[in-house]
């Protein structure tokens, strides 16, 4: 079974991110980075315990992408435009993390 320990966490940082891009500041760098600690992280994850981790992260972020009340960032549901960047940062990440899953499947 997925930790639901690990999937908070990535998701977490993934979402304090997008905040931060929608604030104006440059995460592209921090992305890269956390995108390859989480794959590295995963890959051991899934020795240790069981396989999905990665997957798990990508698929919480598609649902968390949908949220119209957010924490970070204090986005409230009349906040269309501010929660469609939040969605689309959270679904390119996802998008990521899918594609490089999709990459060793292959």
């Amino acid at each position: 079974m997925v930790e639901e320990g690990f999937v908070q966490l990535y998701v977490r940082d993934f979402a304090a991110m997008a905040a931060r891009a929608d604030g104006g500041q440059d995460v592209e760098e921090a992305l890269t980075r956390r995108v390859r600690e989480l794959k590295s992280h995963a890959e051991l994850m899934d020795r240790r315990k069981t396989p999905g981790h990665q997957a798990a992260v990508a698929e919480r972020l598609i649902s968390e992408s949908e949220r119209t009340h957010v924490r970070h960032g204090r986005i409230g549901p009349d906040d269309v435009e501010a929660l469609e960047r939040r969605r689309d940062f959270l679904l390119r990440v996802a998008e990521m993390l899918r594609e490089d899953q999709a990459e060793l499947a292959a």
